[in-house]
């Protein structure tokens, strides 16, 4: 079993260091890792009916920074019980399952954690760099350079927890999922079968829409594409000569 037992005294005491860097302004670094999501996964905004407005503005609802700082709220359950993470199971077990669900329901995909993690560890060193520019022209105690760099290492072990013990629970709920799908797979098909139809209703489904990719694009989102041919035509639009 996963777990950060082989995190040494000074160790946590550079987790713990940093931590209380960033977690000074914890909204704002959620916001901005949230942003930077999207900017790297931008098929990730589909997972939010919200993200579908210019993210880029730049006073964020609330929404957004509710689910922003949910990001990080679970980085902090995990600083709380850092001496032993194992008391929180149950909570990374479950937001797997959580996020099998929204793999079947709004598109998640498990490669979003690993952009998740690159744009914490940016976050978390930008803010650490900037407490140091901060700190000269106060009392407070700067990192340095070898410290930024020992936490950001650091820090990438904690996330490949966190991220690990998710991934039990998303793959033991997918598991389920899958085998129920083809359980009902199953019954259409013999139903089917009775009635001299070759495919079942879902089979026909995941047919047609699978063509219909393919003739957009098998790999960038509908929704993208779909915009993009909406902007074209508007451009157009604008660009041809008024009568």
């Amino acid at each position: 079993m996963e777990s950060l037992s082989h995190l040494t005294p000074i160790d946590r005491e550079i987790l713990n260091k940093s931590w209380g860097i960033v977690s000074k302004d914890m909204q704002q670094v959620a916001v901005n890792i949230f942003q930077m999501i999207f900017e790297q996964a931008p098929d990730a905004k589909l997972m939010f009916s919200f993200m579908m407005k210019d993210y880029k503005e730049d006073k964020k609802s609330n929404e957004f920074i509710f689910h922003a700082v949910r990001f990080l709220q679970v980085i902090e359950s995990t600083m709380s019980h850092l001496d032993d993470p194992s008391q929180l199971d149950a909570v990374f077990l479950n937001l797997g399952k959580i996020h099998a669900k929204h793999e079947e329901q709004l598109g998640f995909s498990a490669h979003y954690w690993s952009v998740f993690k690159e744009c914490v560890l940016f976050h978390f060193r930008k803010a650490m760099k900037s407490h140091n520019k901060f700190s000269r022209f106060t009392k407070h105690k700067e990192m340095s350079f070898a410290e930024i760099d020992s936490a950001i290492i650091l820090w990438r072990e904690v996330l490949r927890f966190i991220i690990d013990r998710m991934k039990v629970g998303y793959c033991e709920s997918g598991a389920i999922r899958k085998s129920n799908k083809q359980a009902i797979n199953g019954q259409h098909s013999i139903s089917g079968e009775d009635s001299g139809v070759s495919f079942s209703v879902e089979t026909k489904q995941d047919l047609t829409q699978a063509l219909r990719r393919r003739e957009l694009s098998i790999i960038v989102p509908e929704y993208f594409i779909c915009r993009r041919k909406s902007d074209v035509e508007i451009s157009d639009h604008s660009s041809s000569p008024s009568t």
